[in-house]
This record gives C-alpha cells, structure tokens and sequence, in this order.
C-alpha cells in the first residue's frame, strides 16, 4: 500500500568520553546537535530565520533538516528513536545508541546526516558538553556497515521501499515506549480513541507524501474515519511524563512539552487499519516525532 515511500534505517553508536549528565530523554539533544553541524555546512545567512530567507527554497539545511512550513507544513523527513531512555548519569565507556529513520527524498541525501555524525564529534552533548565519540553507523535492514573507525562505506547507503504485510486482526495492543503529545486545541489528550489515532496518522501520512515524494496519495477518509469510529478501547494506562527542551525562542531558554506514556487495547475490525499503523509506528504519531516522540510498537491478536 505504501510502496512509493522510500525508507533508509541509520544505526548509530557513540561512547561516552567523559563521564556527566545528560536529559533523560536524548532525542532532543541529539537533534539539535546534527542540527548545528548541517546549518554549519550549508547555511550563508546564520542571523536569517530560515522562514525569512531567500534561499529556504533551495537550502539543503531547510531540505534535510528544519522544513519551514509551505503546503505540506512543517515536517521534516526524519524521526529519531534513542535505546535506552530515561538514562541520566553517563560513564566513561558508556554507549549511546539511536536510530534515524529517513524518508522519501531524505534518503537521497543520507551522505548529509552521515556527515553530521560524524562531525558531531567535534561537539560537546548537553549543558556540559560531554564529548563522544562515533564508534559505528550501520544500516539496520540490512546490518551493512556504513561508518567504523574514520572509514566510510556510502555505497552502502541504500534506501529500500516500505513494505506492509496485511493481516487480519480482531484486537491491536498500542505500546508507547517514548513521549506521547497527542493534541487537540491546545490541551494533551486525556484518552485516545481509535479514531483520534487514524485522523492523527492519515495527517501525517498524507503531509511527509506531499513533501517527500512524487505520489498522489488517495483515500476515502471519510469513510475511513466511519470505520474507525466503530472500534472499541478494551482498557488503555497512561502517566504523564514531566520534559522539556531547551529552545532560543523562550524568555527562560526552555520549552515545556507536556506528554504522556501508556498502552491501549483495541478491538474490532482492525485488518483494514494495520498498514496505516504499521507505516504510523515508523512516522510516529503526534508531535515531537523528529525528537523522537510517539514511538510505539503493535502487538496484534493474529
């Protein structure tokens, strides 16, 4: 169903090299820290905001990195899963490691992110600036090694198509293993019905298509929306989960993000909805998925 979206799965390591703290929650800081080199290798305007110049139309930063906005918003073609959160204390001989999944025409420009691994590097992580140091980046599909000690292989840098396996299921377990922000006029979801989740992912389905490929993606959502209105919750859990990130944009130099992390049951006719979840659980659902928010995994009853 999904074949026109291309995907390339970056697996990173990095060891710690002086011992610190760093936020529990690291995809926001290693965003920002990729963010930095790419803006150092391509941007020319650095007192410009990037909805402001001339140039965002063919920057490769605002391409690969911080889309602006436009007629598919503001997503980016990338999200970010760190192993291991909730980690505050790092050691010497620590390991960090994370994903960067790329999508659509972000794949073809892989040999950019690669370069911000590895020049990230030069930079301190967090408030302490903890150095660390890029052991390996791998492919994760294929287990091919792309980056390890100083040497490169690009020609492994290979992006693959989406595939999505049918199959009939009568109860879809929802596992969100990273922040949750689901919200609707400005207030945090309190639960999450079926169908606040499929309106939620045909959004960002439909955006990262416009944005990031040549398909004209259609469906009836609609009809699909009637559907999804007649699946059950069986019982769902969630905690709120305290975060924030540090941002140029706020008086005090921090953005609160309030979020959530739980489980939720459904029942019903779930087969038509299990390539839209599957595809969803790689894109995430709701905000904050390029620091890698919304991350959860599906277990079904078949």
């Amino acid at each position: 169903m999904f074949e026109f979206m291309k995907i390339l799965t970056l697996h990173v390591s990095y060891e710690c090299l002086k011992g610190g703290t760093l936020p529990a929650y690291l995809g926001s800081t290693i965003r920002g820290l990729m963010g930095h080199c790419i803006h150092e290798f391509y941007c020319h305007h650095r007192n410009v905001k990037c909805f402001l110049c001339e140039e965002r139309g063919t920057c490769q930063y605002v391409q690969c990195f911080s889309n602006t906005g436009g007629e598919a918003g503001a997503v980016n073609p990338y999200t970010i899963y760190v192993y291991g959160q909730g980690k505050e204390k790092w050691e010497i001989g620590d390991y960090c490691v994370f994903d960067i999944t790329l999508f659509g025409s972000g794949t073809e420009h892989a040999g950019v992110y690669l370069d911000a691994l590895i020049a990230a590097e030069q930079k301190g992580w967090g408030a302490e600036r903890i150095p660390f140091r890029l052991v390996h980046v791998t492919d994760q599909d294929s287990g091919r090694l792309i980056y390890a000690g100083g040497k490169s292989w690009i020609r492994n840098l290979i992006p693959r198509t989406v595939s999505v396996k049918e199959r009939n299921a009568a109860y879809a377990c929802l596992v969100f293993d990273t922040p949750l922000r689901v919200v609707s006029g400005n207030k945090l979801f309190q639960k999450l019905p079926f169908d606040m989740v499929i309106q939620f992912l045909t959004r960002r389905i439909s955006l990262m298509t416009a944005r990031y490929t040549d398909f004209n993606l259609e469906w009836d959502i609609e009809e699909m929306m009637r559907q999804a209105a007649e699946i059950r919750t069986v019982g769902e859990s969630w905690k709120e989960i305290p975060f924030f990130r540090y941002s140029m944009n706020q008086r005090d130099g921090k953005l609160e993000l309030a979020s959530k992390m739980g489980w939720i049951l459904y029942e019903g006719d779930l087969s038509p909805f299990v390539p839209v979840l599957e595809l969803g659980s790689r894109l995430r659902l709701g905000k904050g998925a390029t620091i890698g928010f919304g991350h959860y995994n599906i277990y079904y009853d078949k």
